[in-house]
């Protein structure tokens, strides 16, 4: 088949060349629609729900409102986990389903569970209902901006954020949410003075149910007027203040009762529950702009600064939008990491092309794969909706030196077919019979390479996200360079160099090179326990080696912008946490490095990745690197960072970046790389052994910004109601929770539509009333005969510590002690924990601890592939002993594998890098390319053998022949990763362990494969003859 297609080739070759263009054109045509991205988005697939319930503590949020919903959502089809979080005021579930489930499909179940699950939570205590929040993405938050003002309130900056800006950002395609944060939402008050309302003998119900029935219109329906129709309006809508402070609530004895008459009312902040700061120096308005799932972050990005600036314009005198956080800068820096690292490599690997065949027409043959097979590449990644990022292009960067192989191979064998002066019509077939011979070892070396990334494409959730587009990337790009190898260059060999004579100093390799390498190939023929020892001693070097690697997940992408997270006592005030932050933001902005330090405490509204009141986030914005004076790396900076702000008493401060803290968030619960859950019922019990943990970590060395979990600590005032004092006056509990409820946390009676924009007006006790323990003691509750009861005789009233917050992971509890690991690598890290945990620490019955964040994601990924590369390797030795049916070139070319391994080990110790998933990525392209090598060397052994050449001399004639072809491969390959390596552009540190790897294996492979391989094959070949011959003897 495969030589049947190399004679239509030569045969159409209009067609052939037609296909060329045609495919260069469709990868040119993809990439200007292909989707732009940094890095994948490796966020799980999940749907989170949020149940508001104000003024509620944590413990009765999650009784009445997370266990309800949690129920609801545990038989959803396609769910692998449910992680909620209780706390005060608010219910945040996160349903997370399996990657088959289709994320608008999970969101339609959890919408069709959300009315079944409201139905079980008490009513009243949730007015707004449940809502699914947006779609959310670790790589969605695209944009932040802020509200620079000169002499605007901060009420008015917030009002224009939600009227005006927000409306129109929310129109921009691509656009999800976006987030309020700072500044005061303007409320229309009614502030009640509880002795005018006793001097009334009225209630808060009753001031309540007034403003409902005087603030509506009502249709009428239609009435006739002679020919036409007339509709009946019926206007009774309140406007004003003073429509509001005339409301009638009730008449006595004739005389109207007014509810300026009980409460004084007016134009006031709603209470809040999030500030922003800029500098630490002054409060301010912001935004944070989340982007739909699957959006072409680079296009959105685009649309939204365009939309900012056509708001600019309309916005009041002294107004103007500024951004501080804007993703497409990652985007763009981490582009042009891979940009110039293609570039750079397609340079150095044409020179190398041209430099070794030294004939300018074969080596344009040969350059000619690269654009084909990349852009053939490029054609599938864009159908397949895979955006173009850091590791979809880093893994047509990876196969760049492999694209050439199967090329140069074929250039090679035609050069030397094609070598003596013929006409055209003999050197076609010349050609048609030379392509032919290599045809099949160039088919199955390209298919192994293909072969060995199976096991990636097998990698699941958020590991398979992230290097599935790298293995797409590198499987479509050999492809190309097959199809280019056995269709194409034949063709452009024929067209560029019809019948012209390839001179034998241009053809032959080296003479030099060739004659050294035969001495030295002869010396160790002779000498094959010699052999035997270097392999055993570098495979034992190697094995020692990688018992001291360093372990992680993923080297952390460096996104050019820090994130400094505070956290502080739980009853901290809100006008507390911002002087202390504000405190912390100026040392911050002291660094000459730091251009600006935006920050955000609490939450303005429900949202992704929302934070209490008593957490600050610092988003640290880095001037240019080359600026830079204290610091010469973003590590090195973090550190002197701490060491500044770390004297705050009472502060716990931990680091992260705006993208690896949502990822960590959504994969581990925490915004930190490293979780460990302790999972129990009794928080006195969970609290107890968290500390144990928490002091036994603080010895381990590497650990940085370690902390439990703020769980406890809330101080609460408690009032328990006394059931046999409510039935002496007559009084339910509902009555006394709803007065307690409205008077001090208020109630939402209606709203005020100016034009397009919506208040709410809301009843409440005025503050000195509602402002101490004493006062509420004194809250009067209405009996039904009429008389009022003080507060403190229907219930007792004291305070108590409880719990700021309440985790829960599968219907369980649990506390979280986080930590990040610097100067060391997470692998040992957590490795050593464990056992030291283990040796040191006794849980009880029913308790346990898992470890979560990305010592999670590697164990389930090396597990994975630890199953499956066997399998793999084991096809390959199928295909192998079918092309050759001899077990023994089998086991030959297998043992490329460990030669090949050791020197991917060995380099990874020399450049410092741990063994991580890209790195293991890189150990899988040298299975490949080490096969490959081998393939190729003993497919001309045979070959050679089939010819009738003795045993030394077919491997003489054969490593001879194959000499320059295997160099050139290798070097080739090298230069295209070379530019990986020595790169310190944004993305280079995930790109660096894999072409270490397969730089460093190419190396010891290809030496080991031209002096090990035919000692070995010479070895087993006399072994054969010696067991072949006394069976022949036997015969005769």
């Amino acid at each position: 088949m495969i030589a049947k297609l190399i004679e239509f080739s030569l045969k159409y070759k209009l067609l052939i060349v037609i296909l060329f263009f045609s495919v260069c054109a469709g990868g040119v045509f993809s990439l200007t629609r292909m989707s732009i991205d940094a890095f994948p988005d490796i966020s799980p697939n999940l749907v989170q729900v949020f149940g508001e319930v104000e003024g509620m503590a944590a413990e009765e949020t999650e009784q009445f409102v997370t266990r309800p919903v949690e129920v609801a959502m545990r038989s959803i089809p396609g769910v692998t986990k449910i992680r909620s979080l209780s706390s005060f005021g608010l219910a945040t579930v996160t349903v997370y389903f399996d990657e088959k489930t289709d994320i608008y499909r999970a969101r339609q179940l959890v919408s069709e569970r959300l009315k079944e699950a409201e139905e079980t939570i008490p009513a009243g205590i949730m007015p707004h209902g449940l809502k699914m929040g947006a779609i959310v993405s670790g790589m969605g938050k695209i944009l932040g901006y802020y509200f620079k003002a000169d002499k605007h309130e901060l009420t008015e900056l917030r009002t224009l954020q939600e009227w005006v800006v927000k409306r129109e950002l929310q129109t921009v395609p691509g656009v999800a949410k976006v987030i309020s944060q700072g500044g005061h939402v303007r409320q229309y008050q009614i502030q009640v003075d509880p002795d005018l309302l006793l001097n009334y003998n009225l209630t808060l119900d009753e001031v309540i149910t007034a403003i409902q029935r005087n603030n509506l219109n009502l249709g009428a329906g239609i009435i006739e007027r002679g020919a036409e129709e007339l509709i009946v309006r019926s206007l009774g809508l309140l406007h004003s203040l003073d429509e509001i402070k005339n409301t009638l609530i009730t008449t006595r004895k004739n005389r109207p009762i007014f509810i300026k008459d009980i409460a004084m009312v007016k134009i006031d902040k709603a209470f809040r529950r999030g500030v922003g700061l800029l500098n630490g120096e002054q409060e301010i308005v912001c935004g944070t702009i989340y982007k739909t799932y699957g959006a072409n972050s680079f296009k959105v990005i685009k649309q939204v600064k365009e939309r900012l600036e056509k708001i600019n314009r309309t916005l009041p005198a002294g107004v103007k939008l500024v951004t501080y956080y804007d993703q497409a800068d990652l985007v763009k820096n981490s582009i042009t990491t891979v940009r110039n690292a293609l570039f750079l490599g397609l340079i150095l690997v044409s020179i190398v092309t041209l430099v070794f065949l030294r004939n300018w027409r074969s080596s344009l043959v040969v350059v000619g794969a690269l654009p084909f097979s990349t852009l053939f590449a490029a054609i599938l990644l864009y159908y397949q909706k895979i955006p173009g990022d850091l590791l979809s292009f880093g893994g047509i960067t990876i196969a760049l030196g492999m694209i050439v192989d199967a090329t140069i191979i074929m250039v090679e064998r035609l050069q030397s077919a094609t070598s003596d002066k013929g006409d055209p019509q003999a050197t076609r077939g010349l050609i048609l019979r030379a392509a032919q011979e290599v045809a099949a070892p160039i088919f199955f070396a390209t298919v192994i390479i293909v072969i060995v990334f199976l096991p990636i494409f097998t990698l699941g959730e958020v590991e398979g996200k992230m290097f599935k587009p790298l293995a797409l990337a590198v499987t479509a790009t050999m492809i190309g360079a097959l199809i280019y190898a056995l269709m194409i260059a034949p063709v452009f060999h024929q067209l560029l160099d019809p019948g012209h004579r390839n001179t034998s100093k241009t053809a032959r390799p080296d003479s030099l090179l060739l004659t050294n390498y035969r001495k030295v190939l002869g010396f160790f023929l002779e000498r094959r326990s010699l052999v035997s020892t270097i392999m055993l001693i570098l495979l034992l070097s190697g094995g020692i080696t990688y018992s001291k690697l360093g372990k992680e997940f993923v080297p952390t992408l460096q996104e050019g912008t820090l994130q400094s997270l505070a956290y502080m006592n739980p009853n901290i005030s809100l006008k507390e946490i911002t002087t202390t932050a504000a405190a912390m933001a100026r040392e911050i902005k002291s660094f000459p490095e730091v251009k600006e330090v935006i920050v955000d405490i609490g939450y303005g509204e429900v949202g992704p990745h929302m934070h209490h009141t008593n957490y600050a986030c610092m988003n640290i914005t880095l001037n240019p690197r080359n600026t830079w004076k204290n610091a010469d790396t973003q590590d090195e900076l973090t550190t002197l960072i701490d060491e500044r702000i770390k004297h705050f008493p009472g502060v716990s401060t931990t680091f992260s970046q705006p993208i690896k803290h949502e990822i960590d968030g959504l994969i581990g619960g925490a915004g930190s790389s490293v979780v460990a859950k302790l999972f129990g019922e009794d928080y006195d019990v969970l609290l107890a052994k968290a500390h144990e943990i928490e002091t036994l970590l603080q010895h381990i060395d590497g650990v940085a910004d370690l902390r439990i979990e703020q769980v406890d600590g809330q101080t609460q005032l408690k009032v328990i109601i006394n059931p046999e004092a409510c039935a002496r006056h007559g009084i339910d509990k509902e009555t006394i929770e709803k007065t307690v409820s409205r008077a001090i946390a208020g109630e939402r009676a209606g709203q005020i539509f100016a034009g397009e924009r919506i208040f709410d007006i809301t009843v409440r006790f005025v503050k000195p009333a509602r402002d101490s323990i004493v006062d509420i003691k004194k809250l009067l509750i209405k009996a039904p005969a009429g008389y009022n009861v003080p507060l403190q005789e229907l219930a007792e009233i004291k305070t108590e510590v409880g719990l700021r917050q309440i985790s829960r992971e599968e219907t369980r509890r649990y506390i979280s002690i986080q930590s990040n690991v610097r100067g060391r690598d997470s692998g040992s890290f957590v490795e050593q924990a464990q056992q030291e945990i283990a040796a040191n620490i006794k849980l009880p019955p029913g308790y346990h601890l898992l470890w979560g964040g990305q010592f999670e994601l590697r164990q389930a990924a090396n597990k994975r592939l630890l199953l499956v590369i066997p399998i793999t390797l084991f096809l390959v030795m199928i295909m192998l002993y079918g092309l050759f049916n001899s077990a023994a070139n089998v086991i030959l070319i297998m043992l490329n594998i460990p030669l090949a391994l050791v020197g991917g080990v060995l380099s990874l110790a020399l450049f410092q890098e741990n063994l991580s998933i890209p790195a293991a990525i890189g150990f899988i392209a040298l299975f490949g390319i080490a096969l490959t090598d081998g393939l190729v060397l003993i497919s001309r052994f045979e070959h050679l053998k089939d010819k009738g050449y003795s045993l030394r001399e077919r491997i003489i004639a054969g490593c001879s022949s194959k000499l320059r072809p295997v160099l050139i491969t290798t070097i080739t390959t090298a230069a295209g990763l070379t530019p990986l390596i020595f790169n310190s552009g944004t993305g280079s540190d995930i790109q660096r362990p894999l072409a270490v790897v397969v730089v460093g294996g190419l190396i010891s492979s290809t030496l080991l494969t031209l002096i090990v391989i035919p000692t070995l094959y010479e070895q087993f070949a006399k072994r054969s003859e010696k067991n072949i011959c006394p069976q022949a003897e036997e015969v005769q």
